[in-house]
């Protein structure tokens, strides 16, 4: 797969991120390994209408970059080669703002297996990090940390993070969230939620586990 492939999908991802309102407007972050580095969106792009020179590529360990003098990666640079270097089988990293995802993250719900169709999905469950400023190396520690248990982070006042063997697994992982979390919170309102038993729960991300 040559780099162009690698822009031409992450476009595709990133609008189709934009239409299932998972982001609005600049924010959010997306990226893929490659090689020994990654393609990563650019500071400032939009994933509405961003095109092959909004998405650059850095290598993990020196920072070399392959973009023009002024155009730099985006802020959470940090935070993207952090779950590369985290692990092996991470080779798409998703990051967005969904409104119930970052609602659940400013929340004090309690987390647990949310669904079926959820764990099935992640094969685990979500986490919750502690908060940590947006683009420090502090929050990449934070989240490198919790992807040795879990394929998504929600982070507080920030939004979601997913992980996955290629885009689409991370994209729709990033869905699933997203729903259980609207679940979460309509539950919420209409009174006590109730999660799937941990017993059940292991038994469905074990089945389901490639």
């Amino acid at each position: 797969m040559t780099g162009k492939d690698i822009r031409e999908r992450l476009i595709r991802i990133g609008r189709k991120a934009v239409k299932y309102k998972l982001v609005f407007a600049s924010g959010g972050n997306i990226s893929v390994r490659y090689g020994c580095g990654m393609y990563i969106k650019t500071k400032g792009a939009r994933l509405d209408s961003s095109n092959g020179k909004n998405y650059m590529w850095a290598d993990l360990n020196t920072g070399r970059r392959t973009a023009k003098v002024g155009i730099v990666p985006s802020a959470e640079k940090y935070m993207h080669g952090a779950c590369y270097k985290a692990r092996k089988d991470i080779n798409a990293v998703l990051h967005f703002h969904p409104v119930f995802s970052t609602a659940v993250a400013n929340s004090r719900i309690k987390l647990g297996p949310i669904s079926y169709e959820l764990l099935a999905c992640l094969g685990s469950g979500i986490l919750r990090a502690k908060y940590k400023p947006a683009g420090s190396m502090s929050l990449a520690i934070e989240i490198a940390s919790l992807l040795k248990k879990t394929n998504a982070v929600l982070m507080p006042n920030h939004g979601l993070l997913t992980v996955g063997r290629d885009l689409d697994e991370a994209f729709e992982r990033a869905l699933a969230v997203e729903r259980a979390c609207q679940t979460l919170v309509f539950s919420r309102l209409l009174g006590l939620f109730t999660f799937l038993p941990k017993k059940e729960a292991k038994r469905i991300i074990a089945f389901t586990r490639p």
